[in-house]
């Protein structure tokens, strides 16, 4: 099913997708160096980076990318040229929908204008419904 299949009429009883972005998306470039984007991934503690190109998002990296990678690639060689991405304004159930259908572990977010955002994971989704439910403190 693809994302533009999800209902946006159902109305999220938590919160919007831009709600859970807590600070703007690693980026870099998509000729940084595997080591580079290892340390990155290690120092920001965050599952993916961005990588842009001449202001426009071409994919992304995430820590598995990084693992399997051989030690002379560089982000190009292994990131995700397909991207989920949603609005901000987006529940955040359709994130958790479109990310449990199509297997992944994050979505960009982007505002009005297609604009990065950030990014949101499986992880704070599930972090933000424990919190909801009362199982965490924010």
């Amino acid at each position: 099913m693809p994302a533009t299949e999800f209902d946006d009429e159902i109305t999220s009883v938590v919160a919007t997708l831009g709600s859970l972005v807590r600070a703007p998306a690693i980026v870099t470039a998509s000729a940084t160096p595997i080591a580079e984007l290892r340390r990155m991934l290690a120092q920001r503690r965050v599952p993916a980076i961005a990588i842009v190109d001449r202001d426009e998002l071409r994919g992304i990296v995430t820590r598995t990318d990084v693992l399997r990678a051989e030690p002379d690639a560089i982000a190009a060689d292994v990131m995700s040229g397909f991207v989920f991405a949603l609005p901000a304004t987006a529940a955040i159930e359709k994130a958790a929908a479109l990310m449990a259908y199509e297997g992944v572990g994050q979505v960009v977010v982007v505002g009005d204008r297609g604009a990065l955002v950030g990014m949101v994971s499986a992880v704070d989704i599930a972090r933000h419904l424990a919190v909801i439910a009362g199982y965490l403190r924010e």
